[in-house]
């Protein structure tokens, strides 16, 4: 995610919930959390594809065309591609969608057909897991290194900080400022890579105050295909 992947988001704002089995930990006494913070997000900023999980407890997201984000898994790779399928509600409907987004062109599948057409969806619309993760790592307040945990097979620390609702781009584009939240990230001790994100809380006044955004990352830098659906 350098600045040149500061690409107009989907943030959706993925972005946050399939579970990477994460052990026991224990506390970290004279570790630096904004230090780990700042490794972090000057690490992902070089990041240039990966694959995101993200799920939420206890309420959605509004995203587009009326729907509601329940969840969305998919890849992004390089600037200005991203393919994903999300979950979402319509009114009382459940829906499962495609979305394929392109330098020259997205596409999204009709929810009563199925079938793919096109659509100008961008990142911005939906959910931006490129730019929204280093611009959570450096807007937390209040950080603290807490335990270490393992996601996965890779041993993390967990840092846990307070973040202001207006910041948070990655999980709710628009979101109004003013309502602090609790964030949690699992940082890679050994590579500062962030595999996990959890942001807690109610992001407007009409969501439950135990609101759960979590966001799983995976397969950093792995060679991924991302072309139009025929």
């Amino acid at each position: 995610m350098s600045g040149a992947h500061r690409i107009a988001l989907v943030a959706l704002g993925v972005v946050a919930l399939l579970l990477v089995a994460c052990g026991g930990g224990g506390s970290v006494a004279g570790v630096d959390a904004e230090a780990v913070l700042a490794g972090a997000a000057e690490r992902m900023d070089r990041v240039e594809a990966f694959h995101f999980v993200l799920t939420q407890e206890n309420g959605t997201t509004p995203i587009m065309l009326g729907l509601e984000l329940v969840s969305a898994e998919g890849d992004i790779a390089g600037t200005d591609r991203a393919q994903m399928e999300i979950r979402a509600r319509l009114g009382t409907s459940n829906l499962r969608l495609g979305i394929v987004i392109l330098p020259e062109q997205s596409y999204i599948t009709n929810p009563l057909t199925g079938r793919w057409q096109r659509e100008e969806v961008s990142l911005a619309a939906f959910f931006n897991p490129e730019a929204g993760v280093t611009a959570l790592m450096r807007s937390v307040t209040a950080a603290s290194v807490s335990r270490t945990e393992r996601i996965g097979d890779v041993e993390t620390y967990r840092v846990d900080a307070t973040v202001d609702s207006g910041s948070l781009d990655l999980f709710a584009p628009d979101a109004p400022a003013g309502r602090a939240l609790h964030a949690r990230a699992w940082v890679g001790i050994e590579d500062s890579l962030v595999y996990r994100i959890e942001i807690e809380g109610a992001v407007t006044p009409e969501e439950a105050e135990n609101t759960l955004r979590r966001l799983d990352l995976t397969r950093f830098d792995q060679p991924v295909e991302i072309v139009a659906p025929r």
